[in-house]
């Protein structure tokens, strides 16, 4: 569209290539034109109007930007800021809205105070064309290494709060809102916003250290104090009188230029096929839903909802139209009634409800307030507004709406315009059969209450405590006289989503309870029966189980009641009325260092920590467009187990921006069909795109290649692909086993003595089997790969990937090529957790190819959905075991069949790679473990951080636990007794010549008072019967392995200066490597640190190194460093001997000059005799307490002393074993895939249904402590591996969880040995505490 504004000639933009035009004649009337681009030929329509205008101005950092119709209505704010350069610090994953790498700080209309406000928003949600006069700040914009750091920016990196910092600009922009909106926030304030960013690497606690140490209440523990905000303060606007907002025009600027404080003018933009439309009155949009009431069209206000409905996605439809203009719809009125405009935000909400706090008609405000801060994520509290909730519930009955849950309790209804100008008010549950095409809901109407006997409770239970989809959402109004026994005065409203699609009320229940004592037993124990017959659960594969949803609707009333009722209900009772309350997140780090061998040693913050706070360092998807670079995307299967009938990629071909599309008849001649590199994997094979026999749902069957990421993968969506002999898969280990789906030829068993025979002569024994999921890695960065053409006929690939050398390989077995034309290269990586090792294989092999077709550039950046269903996660394990035992708990023999749920194919492992950790810290005489590989119709399962060792060690746990249940005692006691010491062999034979589990652990129940915390759970499990607390201490032998682990490193010394390169075999991705190998470095060589830089790994200067994971890369790299400046070192002596006390600079020139090689090169070759090098002993105790009604959990403490031996970098190493621990946390009690049991499709394949672990998952103690004085022999430099023990050991968090089920349990005379397979879910814990209706009492 044009705007013919006075004075002006209008300027209309071809949509297609974006060349502006000048109509022939100058000016142009309001109507609707035809025009032949005079660039491209295309044809197309604009239309001009007068006064409405067909550009967008907004600023980022200060900038001025002015967009036309050349960008499609659906685009993102991030998609815009990313694919122009402008802003590549604010990072893309899930561009959805669930991960919160995206978060920008946007002037957003604060309807309270009626001025623009700084809001922190997700900006892959934000569209483009909303942001009209707003003003943009990107983690660039508020400062840089060179011009220096922000105060938030320059504390995240102090504080150690960036490990592969890819999550940091996104940690930093959610601060800088929270600031710019509150210059003095508490601790509390900060830590309930801080749900807005995923972080895989830190565990959080870093980044909340950091963020409050801006707090108001912030302790000395905490340095940094409040940030000087002066310069951020109002200032006023000249023009308007109001605050300033930064939209006036400099005296440099044109003078026509209007304040952003104006009044907003209407927008029409005409795009190809779309428009977008802003209107600024009710009466406008009323205009325009009259107009388009049958046309395709949505509302836009924050475009969340996508992400939990992609049908109602913004390219979806023709006419897009802005509410953010309708100024109207932000009302704020309380007097006569309460009527809350529909723009306002869900922040907005709980502004308003928390300052009406102390309004005694508004006493439901309050739990309004606490229940809308666990509703989705900070940012997009801020963005969304309410109604928005609503329409998906109105789309979708079954979404289970907070809202409106909320709003249908108190009894609110809407304000409904249609589009003809009728208004209208209708209650919430005649809003769901409302038609709403041609409406808008303008606003809502809440009650007041003048009675004093009111009382109000909500509830909801998730996965995740933050940012979740309640399985259950419930709110209860009654009003109650407690004189009388708590009699229901009036009709009382019970509301309860998430049962089933249709209901909403419990109308029978209400009936009933109508003038009924509810003080009164049997009164309580008739509405629990009354309302267990309405609760008819509909069947929901990602909503929890439907008898794990009626009992929680029941729960949720008892707890209602409870919490009323209080003068009626028993002391031990009274716990079970609320919810858990958690306390600011706390923590300690203790650890020593020895100063007499800086910089080794010494604790100190990664070097390239300012460069990622401030957004600097590029990451591969960051990196500048090369000259005809394209993008391309994967067609995937949809279905699991069938042959490919058909392949039609017609449609896709048709988009504008589509160049090509390549299937497996496409590989080059002298390739070959098979992405497993021969020189890694033998005679391995699997098909780089499929060639007509699908084994798994989402294996690659194409690529589409296209001038955008966006183009491409639209067109991949378009591809046609039908099926024949379609069958029904196996996706669930179960399955696999019952059907005997057994791969042949097993690995061999590990013996060890006769275990049969122990067994059967051992005083007691028992039987049992345990089983633990997969998990998706989660690596904030998506897999990716850049491949380009050499001129030389090879190819060059920028990679996503922790094993380089394997990327080499397979994209030169795929084309043909030989692997000396072949270059690859990684900086670093967004994570990791060995999701990068084998899988980026297929993805650089896949953009290879593409780039080998099309002979251009090709970048192949996989969207979070296509990288979850494409490539392989954690192995699921299901354990069978028999264990024989004497009367104190000593181990005999142990018989295990331990089963792996591999995938379609063994090549990624069949089972046998846990068996080094069978026994964690436990000796036991007798072995015969057996694994079993079980084939499922799924992707290859891979390495996921600790892979093998957490479900072996996690077995021998839960077979600890079974032992001590059986015997009745305490589970620590049989631990003990079963402790290796000093001189004993391992099943694998190795000798434990350094054993010191049984100190550490001594030494961890002295530090951590553990006695007195016993008596401290047993006293309030005593005392409560609907909460109880659990304790668990896991000791832990981690096996570290070195053998055929070769790094191969240079170190290059430059005469010119004597500065210094490294370039190791490894590849950072968050764990410090880069940092310890230069503190190493200048240890060895006796330099500064700042005269050490570490370069990109290349398979050319470090070239056959293996893969960087299992824990050892780090030291091992160090290692290769050490050997090196050992080589350069005895090279400059004769030099240096020479020389009266030189100068490092002066030595490096004079043995240049004497021309001594000034390059060393070393490779790690190491050989064991057995699986491990040495061991790490530790040992960690948590303690959690469970809401035993809804199985809602929360850690209260967790202490780990953990054996780093000497470490080379205490503060980073403190870092990776709380981000371990965390990412076993998630592992051990909320992640889980879940796969379409018919098309064997993953479910929960994005960030709104997948839920790794989130700030208010912690524990809210959370201490840890590395152990003193205790040098690693077997190290380098004395020193243990860090990265994946940790992870093991959250182990103790689920088993804390158990312990306190055990508690329940025991009230009603069922404790009993089960098991607690992981993950612990909300769900499978709350079923284990086997509650039942006629348990609900008030206990008297």
């Amino acid at each position: 569209m044009l705007s013919a504004r006075q004075g002006k000639r209008p300027v209309v933009a071809c949509p297609l290539c974006s060349a502006k035009h000048l109509p022939q004649k100058g000016s142009l009337s309001s109507g609707i034109y035809a025009f032949n681009c005079e660039n491209c030929g295309h044809f197309f329509k604009f239309k001009a109007v007068a006064d409405v205008k067909s550009t967008i101005t907004f600023s980022i950092n200060g900038k001025e930007y002015t967009v036309g119709n050349e960008y499609d209505p659906a685009t993102s704010l991030l998609e815009f800021m990313r694919r122009t350069g402008v802003s590549t610090g604010t990072k893309q994953c899930c561009k959805e809205g669930g991960c919160g790498v995206c978060l920008v700080t946007v002037t957003l209309l604060e309807p309270i105070s009626g001025v623009k406000t700084p809001y922190t928003v997700n900006s892959c949600c934000l569209q483009l064309y909303t942001c009209d006069g707003l003003e943009v700040t990107t983690v660039e914009g508020l400062g840089n290494t060179r011009k220096g750091l922000h105060a938030i920016q320059d504390r995240l990196a102090k504080y150690d709060g960036a490990q592969c910092g890819f999550c940091s600009p996104g940690q930093v922009m959610n601060m800088n809102g929270i600031l710019l909106k509150n210059p003095k926030p508490t601790m509390q304030e900060i830590e309930d916003e801080f749900d807005a960013t995923i972080c895989r690497c830190t565990g959080y606690r870093s980044i909340l250290d950091a963020m409050k140490s801006f707090a108001v209440d912030a302790p000395a523990s905490l340095p940094g104090g409040l940030i000087d905000i002066e310069e951020l303060e109002g200032k006023m606007c000249r023009k308007s009188g109001k605050p300033c907002t930064g939209h006036c025009s400099k005296t440099n600027e044109r003078k026509d230029k209007a304040c952003g404080n104006q009044t907003d003018q209407s927008i029409h933009i005409v795009s190809n096929g779309s428009q977008w439309l802003k209107p600024t009155s009710l009466q406008e949009l009323c205009g325009l839903l009259d107009k388009h009431r049958t046309d395709n069209y949505r509302l836009v206000f924050g475009n969340t909802g996508f992400g939990v409905y992609k049908e109602i996605g913004p390219w979806m439809y023709s006419i897009l139209i802005d509410l953010r203009g309708v100024k109207d719809m932000y009302t704020i009125d309380f007097d006569p009634t309460i009527v809350l405009g529909g723009n306002l935000s869900i922040s907005n909400l709980i502004d308003l409800f928390q300052r009406s706090q102390t309004d005694p008609s508004i006493s439901y405000g309050a739990a309004f307030a606490k229940h809308l801060k666990k509703v989705s994520m900070h940012g997009i509290r801020n963005m969304a507004a309410w109604p928005g909730n609503l329409m998906l519930k109105h789309l979708h009955n079954e979404f289970v709406s907070d809202i409106f849950m909320l709003l249908e309790t108190v009894g609110a209804r809407l304000i409904i315009f249609d589009g003809d100008g009728t208004r209208s008010e209708v209650s919430l549950p005649d809003f769901l059969s409302l038609d709403m095409k041609g409406k808008v809901i303008a606003a809502m109407a809440l009650p007041t209450f003048q009675s004093k006997n009111m009382v109000f409770q909500t509830f909801r239970t998730s996965l995740r405590l933050q940012a979740c989809h309640s399985y259950v959402t419930a709110g209860f109004k009654f009003e109650l006289d407690a004189s009388q026994n708590y009699l229901v005065q009036s009709k009382p409203s019970i509301v309860i989503l998430g049962i089933n699609a249709k209901l909403i009320h419990a109308s029978v229940t209400e009936a009933y309870l109508e003038g009924k004592q509810l003080g009164d037993p049997a009164v309580l124990k008739t509405a629990l029966l009354t309302l267990s017959s309405e609760l008819v659960p509909d069947v929901s594969p990602l909503g929890g189980g439907t008898a794990y949803r009626k009992s929680l609707a029941l729960s949720m009333f008892y707890k209602f009641v409870l919490g009323a009722c209080k003068t009626k209900v028993s002391p031990r009772y009274t716990s079970g009325g609320s919810s858990l309350e958690r306390s600011l997140i706390v923590g300690k780090q203790d650890f020593d260092s020895d100063p007499t061998e800086f910089p080794v040693s010494k604790p100190m913050m990664k070097l390239t920590a300012d460069y990622l706070t401030t957004g600097e360092v590029k990451f591969l998807d960051d990196l500048p467009s090369a000259p005809g670079q394209l993008s391309a995307a994967v067609v995937i299967s949809q279905v699991a187990k069938a042959k490919i009938d058909k392949i039609d990629p017609s449609a896709a071909l048709k988009l504008p921006g589509v160049v090509d599309f390549i299937s497996a008849s496409d590989i080059p001649k002298g390739g070959v069909n098979n992405w497993r590199p021969t020189g890694i994997y033998g005679d391995a094979t699997e098909e780089l795109l499929c060639s007509g026999n699908v084994v798994y749902n989402g294996q690659p069957i194409g690529i589409i290649v296209a001038d955008t990421e966006t183009t491409a993968q639209t067109g991949a969506s378009m591809v046609q692909v039908t099926y024949k002999d379609i069958q029904e898969p196996i996706v669930d280990i179960m399955d696999g086993i019952q059907k005997k789906s057994f791969f042949p030829n097993p690995p061999p068993p590990v013996v060890v003595g006769d275990a049969k025979g122990a067994i059967a002569k051992a005083p007691l024994k028992v039987s049992g089997g345990i089983a633990c999921g997969d998990q998706y890695h989660f690596h904030m960065e998506s897999q990716a790969s850049f491949c380009t053409p050499s001129d030389l006929g090879g190819m060059n690939v920028v990679a996503t990937s922790q094993w380089i050398d394997g990327v080499l390989g397979t994209v030169a077995q795929v084309l043909g090529l030989p692997e000396s034309t072949v270059t690859v290269e990684n900086q670093r990586l967004g994570g990791g957790f060995g999701g990068k090792i084998s899988q980026n294989f297929l993805v650089s092999g896949l953009a290879a190819l593409a780039s080998y077709v099309t002979q251009r550039p090709v970048k192949l950046h996989l969207d979070i959905h296509t990288n979850m269903k494409m490539l392989g996660k954690r192995t699921p394990y299901y354990a069978e075991y028999e264990v024989g035992f004497t009367s104190t708990g000593r181990l005999q023999g142990i018989v295990q069949k331990l089963y792996a749920d591999v995938g379609h194919d063994t090549i990624e492992g069949n089972g046998a790679d846990a068996s080094v950790w069978i026994d964690n810290a436990y000796y036991c005489p007798n072995w015969l473990w057996t694994p079993i590989a079980v084939k499922t119709d799924k992707p290859m399962n891979t390495a996921c951080r600790s892979p093998g060792s957490v479900p072996a060690i996690f077995i021998m746990e839960s077979i600890m636990e079974h032992v001590a249940k059986a015997l009745n005692k305490d589970p620590l006691d049989v631990r003990k007794e079963n402790l290796y010491v000093k001189g004993q062999h391992s099943p694998s034979g190795m000798v434990l010549e350094y054993c010191t589990i049984r100190a550490v652990v001594a030494q961890l129940e002295t530090d951590i008072k553990l006695a007195e915390r016993k008596q401290q759970v047993e006293a309030f499990n005593k005392a409560n019967r609907w909460k109880k607390r659990g304790l668990s201490v896991m000791p832990n032998r981690f096996a570290i392995s070195w053998s055929g682990a070769m790094y191969n490193t240079s170190v290059i010394i430059y005469h010119g200066d004597g500065s210094v390169a490294i370039a190791h075999g490894g590849i950072d991705m968050g764990q410090g490597i880069n940092t310890k190998v230069t503190q190493v470095c200048a240890y060895k060589l006796g330099i500064p640190m700042d005269k050490i830089r570490v370069k990109t790994s290349s398979t050319t200067i470090n070239g056959n190194s293996i893969t960087t994971g299992g824990s050892i890369t780090s030291e091992l790299a160090c290692k290769s460093v050490i050997e090196c400046c050992a080589i350069l070192k005895a090279r400059m002596a004769p030099v240096k001997a020479k020389m009266v006390d030189p100068s490092w600079e002066k030595l490096v020139a004079q043995c240049y000059a004497d021309m001594i090689d000034l390059t060393a090169s070393y490779m790690t070759h190491p050989k064991d005799p057995y699986p491990a090098h040495y061991s790490c002993y530790s040992a960690s105790c948590v303690e959690a307490e469970v809401d035993i009604l809804t199985g809602q959990y929360q850690l209260r403490q967790m202490d780990m002393l953990y054996d780093c031996g000497q470490s080379m970098n205490p503060e980073l190493d403190i870092g990776q074993a709380e981000g371990g621990f965390v990412f076993g946390m998630g592992y051990f009690l909320q992640e889980q895939m879940v796969y379409d049991p018919k098309t064997g499709e993953a479910l929960n394949a994005g960030t709104w249904d997948y839920k790794p672990p989130l700030a208010k998952d912690l524990p809210m103690n959370f201490n840890f402590k590395f152990q003193k004085n205790a040098p690693n022999p077997l190290g380098v430099l004395r020193s243990k591996a860090v990265g994946e023990p940790p992870v093991t050991m959250a182990a103790a968090s689920l088993f804390a969880i158990k312990h306190a089920v055990e508690a329940a349990r025991a009230e009603i005379s069922k404790d009993t040995f089960f098991p607690l397979n992981a993950p612990a879910t909300v769900e499978k814990v709350q079923s284990l505490c086997l509650n039942q209706t006629d348990q609900y009492t008030y206990g008297n």
